[in-house]
């Protein structure tokens, strides 16, 4: 086998597949085709081109398609509720609702109890392009498990809720510069 390439970070790049592991271990360098978080971005990236592909027959964007589904389970949720739910920026879901209310796909509407909370609802239009985006997410998420056994998808979404489970139960990680120190730094 070649030498591997090695920079002055200590971060390498292998040609051929190396044994199991992501550098975090501290056994040897960081070898970013290994590293978890590289390879969540790089299907993350996968999943959306394919998704992409499938609801641009009905005129429909991935983001907007996450905003549909979440509104298909349960209309009317405020427009934070919706940004925690899909996972993005509260500026982006303003933009995606703003997209959608033009479309006609949702509306929004002032909340009668808390004039500073918005809700967004689902219109006719938009319910009924459910019929035909769902299958879109199934063929999918198909395409994508397409190698593995029943077992090995229940518990690769077992194992990807729990590494999502730590990263988004953890403190923020202190940044350079000055920023804040964590509680914890300071008890």
């Amino acid at each position: 086998m070649p030498e591997t390439p090695k920079n002055n970070f200590g971060v390498v790049r292998r040609e051929d597949p190396a044994p199991p592991g992501d550098g975090a271990s501290g056994d040897g360098p960081f070898v970013i085709e290994e590293s978890v978080g590289y390879l969540v971005a790089r299907l993350s990236r996968a999943f959306a081109r394919d998704l992409s592909g499938r609801l641009a027959a009905h005129g429909v964007s991935v983001g907007q398609w996450a905003v549909l589904a979440f509104l298909w389970a349960r209309d009317g949720q405020s427009q934070g509720e919706l940004s925690r739910g899909v996972a993005v920026e509260d500026a982006t879901m303003v933009r995606t609702i703003d997209r959608m209310e033009r479309d006609g796909l949702v509306r929004r509407v002032r909340d009668a109890r808390d004039r500073r909370r918005i809700n967004v609802f689902i219109t006719d239009k938009g319910r009924s392009l459910q019929d035909s985006l769902e299958p879109c997410a199934v063929a999918s998420n198909g395409a994508a498990t397409r190698t593995l056994t029943d077992a090995e998808k229940r518990q690769l979404s077992e194992l990807l809720r729990r590494v999502i489970g730590s990263l988004e139960g953890a403190p923020p990680a202190r940044r350079k510069g000055g920023d804040r120190a964590r509680a914890e730094d300071t008890e």
